[in-house]
């Protein structure tokens, strides 16, 4: 251990219990300086130790100090004024524990203090005790003893040691207001924690529930997309099966036809050849009439089957049911088997001009694209009151954020205000009649082409008609080249 303080008979106060508390005193004072010396900080269970041990010799000595001026019957006022000191020593050490964690250097600020301290009480306050023990042992009363010391202390000295207690109780003061500003300000550091952690976990609170309503929300509109697909699918049955009971209709009136017309030639052949009876059927039967009717009957039949096998070959084409969905596909054959299959909502008011230019092969789902070019076509026609004209167009553009095609459907319809032209892909927004729409058909139309990395254009003139241009990447959108499912 390094002893930075040495005791020598120029400390010592003549009491011997005073003395020896000094002496230990100064042993805590030379550990402390042997930490300090060790180069880097102090361990803080090394320098709270020390704290703790100072504080228990503080205890003691402050006590033992105390007992011995009280017995040895000094001035009353003076044993006040030194208990002062006693006080402000422990709320040094007080105040060094509760700021210990903001020290640098807790033992270095712990050392500096101590020396300081030694210098002043011992030299100082504690020779004090002693010279006035001698005066009362000589006769002198505690008062007189007291004066007596205050009146022959050296001048000098006197004043060094004065001006170092107020130094020493300016800066007990100060350490007091700064601990106790410590403790306020941990107190409000703990209440604002408090307050954080608790606005902290009411947004969290929040957060899960605003998760669980958004999850919500998305099952929602998961549904009602389905049930616009669904709705879409209904209308689009509905047209079909229309267009198909039509060939099949006729066919099936053909088949009673030829049915009685078997008949009837079963009873040619049943009958004996050349007879009278097989002549008289001959003549009802009229088989001329029967060769040619049957040959028109199994023609018209024959269109009819063709009919509903195109038709049917346009919904698969359509639907792609046959396929995995991200492929390389050819949009202008997806927008004419679009066309066939919605044409029954189409062919009473729409006529359909094309001015389309082939294009690349796109990657994209083709079944979803369809159902974009189905929505279009459909709000196109919805659009015209009367009669009128959809124009289709195609085209391709490599100078636009990368290689990409485009499809325009055209209108000759009523038109659409500005409003309704921001507003037109915003789910359930519809200009229909409650009841004759659900405001999703656009909306999802928009979900599929921001899922293939596309947008669309809008330009439409009330009175006039409507232009809406979709745009796809050639590549389909980042990710998408590796992509089935």
């Amino acid at each position: 251990m390094i002893e930075s303080f040495v005791w020598s008979e120029r400390f010592a106060v003549g009491i011997e219990s005073v003395d020896t508390q000094h002496q230990q005193l100064f042993r805590i004072i030379n550990q402390v300086g042997t930490l300090v010396a060790g180069g880097d900080a102090a361990a803080e269970a090394e320098s709270e130790a020390m704290i703790k041990q100072l504080a228990d010799y503080a205890r003691f000595h402050f006590t033992d100090e105390e007992r011995v001026m009280i017995e040895g019957g000094l001035d009353p006022a003076y044993i006040d004024s030194h208990r002062q000191l006693h006080r402000q020593f422990t709320e040094q050490v007080v105040a060094m524990w509760q700021g210990r964690t903001s020290m640098a250097d807790p033992a270095q600020t712990l050392y500096r203090f101590l020396s300081a301290w030694l210098i002043y009480h011992i030299l100082g306050e504690d020779q004090k005790i002693a010279h006035q023990l001698k005066r009362i042992r000589s006769g002198m009363s505690p008062a007189e003893a007291h004066k007596d010391e205050i009146d022959n202390a050296e001048l000098a000295h006197s004043a060094l040691l004065q001006a170092m207690q107020n130094l020493y109780g300016v800066v007990s003061e100060q350490n007091r207001d700064l601990a106790r500003a410590n403790i306020e300000l941990e107190a409000r550091v703990a209440e604002r924690t408090k307050e954080l952690n608790t606005a902290y976990a009411k947004l969290a609170a929040d957060h899960q529930q605003l998760t669980a309503l958004l999850a919500r929300v998305e099952e929602t509109q998961s549904q009602l997309m389905q049930s616009e697909k669904m709705a879409s699918i209904g209308q689009l049955a509905a047209g079909v099966a229309h267009e198909i009971n039509n060939p099949v209709g006729f066919v099936s009136s053909n088949l009673g036809t030829l049915g009685h017309y078997v008949e009837d030639l079963l009873r040619v052949i049943d009958a004996p050849g050349g007879s009278a009876a097989a002549q008289a059927i001959a003549r009802e039967v009229d088989l001329s009439f029967l060769r040619q009717d049957l040959a028109a009957l199994l023609g018209e039949s024959r269109e009819g089957l063709e009919r509903v096998r195109k038709i049917v070959a346009n919904l698969k084409d359509f639907a792609h049911v046959d396929e995995a969905e991200w492929q390389q596909a050819d949009l202008v054959a997806g927008l004419e088997s679009t066309v066939n299959v919605v044409w029954h909502e189409l062919k009473y008011k729409v006529e359909i001009l094309r001015e389309l230019q082939p294009l690349p092969l796109v990657r994209c789902i083709p079944a979803q694209i369809n159902q974009v070019f189905m929505n279009l076509l459909l709000n196109a026609a919805q659009s015209i009151t009367e009669h009128g004209t959809i124009t289709l167009r195609s085209g391709r553009d490599d100078q636009q954020h990368g290689a990409q095609v485009w499809i325009e459907v055209t209108d000759s319809g009523a038109g659409m205000s500005g409003e309704v032209q921001r507003r037109l892909f915003e789910p359930f927004f519809t200009t229909k009649p409650v009841g004759q729409g659900t405001g999703l058909g656009l909306s999802l139309a928009w979900d599929i082409i921001r899922k293939h990395g596309g947008h669309f254009d809008v330009d439409s003139t009330p009175g006039v008609g409507s232009r809406i241009r979709l745009w796809l990447p050639i590549e389909g959108p980042p990710g998408a080249a590796g992509e089935t499912q």
